[in-house]
């Protein structure tokens, strides 16, 4: 009997860890030429819902590239308040940083609705580049 509780608890374990890894989705990511061997590539990097509150938080990643050298990182946060008939952005920040010889100067962030609009700014060999950003939510607490 010890055997077959034992067999029956490595299977449930092996089940568990198998249903758990089938459900992890990888993050869309989505890539933005902005020319002059510039480019960016956006994720979405997080997501929490509070039902008691009806919040939904969230933030977006972008990566600035020259060629294939990461330059820069910014990343806009958001809140958004999903309790009435419309979705309502309640916060939102972003921050950034330079990488290999790049500078992040500055970034701003603005709340419409349901969108979050933001801009991060990085300087690399002389050359100023912004990096725009924007995350949206649904009434359904999906982030985009």
């Amino acid at each position: 009997m010890k055997k077959v509780c034992t067999l029956f608890c490595l299977v449930m374990v092996i089940l568990s860890m198998v249903s758990t890894s089938a459900l992890a989705v990888e993050p869309a990511e989505n890539v933005i030429d902005l020319g002059d061997g510039f480019y960016a590539v956006e994720t979405i990097t997080s997501a929490s819902m509070e039902r008691s509150t009806d919040t939904v938080r969230g933030s977006k990643t972008g990566k600035l590239y020259y060629n294939s050298t990461l330059i820069g990182s910014a990343t806009i946060s958001a809140s958004f308040d999903i309790s009435g008939s419309t979705v309502r952005a309640t916060k939102a920040t972003i921050d950034g940083e330079g990488y290999n010889g790049a500078l992040f100067l500055d970034g701003k962030t603005t709340c419409d609705d349901e969108i979050v609009n933001g801009w991060a700014s990085f300087k690399y060999n002389g050359v100023q580049k912004i990096l725009y950003l924007s995350i949206s939510c649904t009434a359904d607490g999906t982030l985009e």
